[in-house]
């Protein structure tokens, strides 16, 4: 057995006992490991910061507490404050020390400490937001990222011969890209379905198979930012934590940008603050 099936199968048990089994602040303090853990792939392991300097640590502190302010606590003007907080100290570091903390750097810090992090805090407002059914609508983004990515290689395999962004991924091919599109659509109308007759929530079908898409299409691109990223700095994976996955970046990429779109999404058919 690979040590990618390995890990594969590690991990959804571990999912499955953080999301029914444990309570909800595990889940919580999960999220935040990993937003620190990728803020730090960002910016240390791409060599955009020194791996020695405090606007790193900075970085991947703001990075960690994202998730708990601005999906688990309901703190008044929490949020403001790390921001502000971290954007005081990111512009002093760089005014004091200005020949190692460039603009580039900065602004690569703020995506590392805020823009990702948050992206990823999508995944613990649906659960914290869709109450009671929140542990069942948390499989919304990621059946649309991971049957995406699953129906896109073997599209890709059965049928590819045109290819969707060469310059940065060089195996994905616009056939691999619709069999995706589809397969998120699909996995979200199974989904939904179930729910349904399961708890009678009334899920549109065809609104889901909407957003299956724009999800999958959210996941893609997700992937594409990732890869290009990696490209620009010349590494082949973000990190080692996942053995035979790569880092957090590398396992979540697609996560990061399909998340937002399902809590869009609930939030519009009023089951996020219902």
């Amino acid at each position: 057995m690979g040590i990618r099936l390995v890990t594969t199968i590690v991990g959804v048990i571990a999912i499955i006992g953080i999301l029914y089994f444990m309570p909800s602040w595990v889940l919580m303090l999960a999220m935040c490991m990993l937003a620190g853990i990728a803020a730090y792939e960002l910016l240390a392991n791409t060599g955009k910061v020194d791996k020695n300097h405090p606007l790193l640590w900075a970085s991947c502190i703001a990075a960690a507490v994202v998730p708990y302010f601005t999906g688990y606590a309901e703190m008044d003007g929490a949020v403001t404050f790390v921001l502000f907080a971290f954007g005081f100290a990111a512009f002093v570091m760089g005014i004091f020390d200005y020949e190692r903390i460039t603009f580039e750097k900065l602004a690569i810090a703020f995506l590392g400490a805020f823009i990702l992090p948050y992206f990823m805090s999508s995944l613990l407002r649906i659960y914290v937001g869709c109450g009671e059914l929140g542990k069942y609508y948390i499989l919304m983004p990621c059946i649309a990222a991971w049957v995406s990515d699953i129906m896109a290689y073997l599209t890709g395999r059965m049928f590819g011969k045109h290819k969707l962004a060469p310059h940065v991924s060089p195996k994905k091919t616009i056939e691999g890209s619709v069999g995706g599109l589809l397969g998120g659509a699909i996995g979200l109308c199974v989904f939904g379905t179930v729910m349904n007759n399961s708890f009678g929530v009334g899920l549109g079908i065809p609104a889901l198979f909407i957003s299956g898409i724009l999800g999958a299409a959210a996941g893609q691109l997700g992937d594409l930012s990732m890869s290009l990223i990696k490209r620009n700095v010349g590494i082949k994976d973000y990190g080692k934590l996942f053995p035979g996955h790569g880092g957090v970046l590398d396992r979540f990429d697609s996560i990061l940008f399909t998340a937002p779109i399902f809590e869009l999404y609930l939030i519009a058919v009023h089951i996020i603050g219902a």
